[in-house]
């Protein structure tokens, strides 16, 4: 029974290429809808105005994606939360798998020092909230040739694109009964996706925790910032919770130290009420810390007793070292106390090397990499949207990289996801059908105390990009938004 059910499943999904009057008619719908739901971006061009915007890029219709694969990662994603709020904690840990990488990486360098301040003063505020996106490929094994998942990375900070995704998913929903999906259809292939009140939830709970009805929610933001909008949707859900909208704050980091203080009981100040929490939607790259006074900003906030999202030590936590040295043996389970779980995540691990390391199995792995450099790729220690190195750049680097340099970059295996078809739709472009890769990011909470942190999970996002596109921001046109199209191989 349930093989007929898929292959009525897989029957009425929409049939492509699409007319072409079909396909016009659908295109400026999407544009309406993205317009009325505030499915937008600013322009390019004035990324500092939102009186003129465009649509978000999207696809036209939801992909196509294996549903045991969906299934796998949602089911992680507590676990996940879990492993890297454990991790936060564990001070000396960071210090040391960092050490190597601070030689040469100063942003790193610069949090871990301010890290080790936290540590020496104690926590002024032992509640933290992490606010998390994990990042997965629907990887095809070259052996097997199934496809199972594998993780490309954990977004501590600034897991963004929440607000697009669940208004797509409504506009995806929307298509497939115009293109007469059968109802039953688009409710098993459409999971829902609602990250936004879930995102608003953990800043509630955190902002009610600290227990003064003044206090403020300061939203960190960079100076420049095209993806307004989709942050604007989250303090809007805050709001309808019942925070006023006269407590939400939104500062730059520059502006944060010409603006905040620490009061004599260590509260953080500005405008003579505390901050209850900080929410980072900046602060996750070098260029966000221009001079020392970005950074003497985020150490006033880090030795108060505002709750962070995320404190120091979760965004140290967030570099792909971290994530390398989990995949060695013994690490993870470390953390993970279960024998199970710990099993469950590390078969979404990817081969992960570090260039420091210089055992046989590393070298012979570097190796490899640059007698097959399609297999691998050299990415650098944070997230983000840090630039990858691939091909013939990646040899060169792994040729000629200087000794103190090399901790400063891990080795990847390149992940084969899945190809699929469908329309990529970018505002004042040409809708191109194309044949194109997508990449599932899955957001969760954890919040709370050292030891039992409270953890949910809800929400996602695709990302889908042309197949020969390296690259994958969304705000700078390389990828779009999408929604699963959940299937089960029959």
């Amino acid at each position: 029974m349930a093989q007929k059910d898929n292959r009525i499943l897989l029957l009425n999904a929409p049939r492509l290429p699409l007319e072409d009057a079909k396909l016009e008619e659908l295109t400026g719908d999407l544009h309406d809808f993205a317009h009325a739901h505030g499915l937008v971006m600013r322009l390019a061009n004035d990324k500092l105005s939102s009186e003129v915007c465009q649509t978000t890029p999207l696809t036209l219709l939801p992909s196509p994606f294996p549903k045991n694969v969906f299934e796998q990662a949602v089911k992680l994603q507590d676990l996940y939360a879990l492993l890297y709020h454990t991790i936060a904690y564990d001070f000396d840990f960071l210090v040391d798998i960092h050490k190597n990488v601070v030689k040469t990486d100063e942003f790193i360098r610069n949090m871990i020092e301010i890290l080790k301040k936290v540590k020496a003063q104690g926590l002024k505020q032992p509640i933290t909230l992490a606010i998390q996106r994990s990042d997965y490929m629907c990887h095809k094994d070259q052996a097997s040739a199934e496809y199972g998942l594998k993780q490309i990375e954990i977004n501590n900070i600034a897991s963004s694109m929440g607000a697009h995704a669940q208004r797509l998913t409504e506009w995806h929903i929307r298509i497939l009964k115009a293109l007469e999906v059968p109802d039953d259809v688009i409710k098993r292939a459409i999971p829902e996706n609602k990250p936004i009140p879930m995102i608003a939830e953990a800043l509630f709970k955190a902002w009610s925790h600290f227990n003064i009805p003044s206090a403020w929610v300061l939203v960190v933001v960079e100076n420049v910032n095209q993806n307004q909008i989709d942050q604007r949707h989250v303090e809007y859900e805050l709001e309808k919770l019942g925070v006023p909208m006269t407590c939400i704050i939104r500062r730059t980091l520059t502006q944060c130290y010409e603006q905040l203080s620490l009061n004599e009981t260590s509260d953080l100040m500005i405008d003579g009420r505390p901050v209850a929490i900080v929410y980072f939607r900046a602060g996750y790259s070098p260029d966000h810390y221009p001079t020392n006074k970005e950074w003497e900003a985020r150490e006033r906030m880090e030795l108060s007793t505002a709750i962070k999202t995320p404190w120091i030590g979760l965004q140290v936590a967030n570099t792909k070292k971290t994530q390398q040295v989990l995949s060695e043996d013994g690490v993870l389970e470390r953390f993970i106390g279960k024998p199970r779980d710990a099993r469950d995540i590390r078969i979404s691990f990817a081969g992960m090397w570090a260039l420091e390391n210089q055992d046989d199995v590393t070298l012979k792995v570097v190796q490899g990499a640059q007698k097959h450099p399609d297999a691998f790729v050299l990415k650098p220690q944070t997230e983000g949207g840090a630039a990858l190195h691939t091909g013939d750049e990646m040899v060169q680097m792994l040729r000629e990289l200087p000794e103190e340099e090399r901790g400063a970059y891990i080795l990847m295996e390149k992940l084969r996801p899945m190809i699929i078809e469908n329309y990529l739709v970018l505002a004042k472009k040409p809708v191109t059908f194309a044949k194109a890769v997508s990449e599932l990011g899955v957001y969760g909470y954890a919040f709370g105390a050292k030891d039992a942190p409270e953890l949910k999970t809800a929400g996602h996002l695709l990302r889908t990009k042309p197949e020969t596109t390296a690259m994958g921001g969304v705000a700078a046109g390389h990828a779009v938004v999408d929604t699963p199209f959940l299937y089960e191989f029959i």
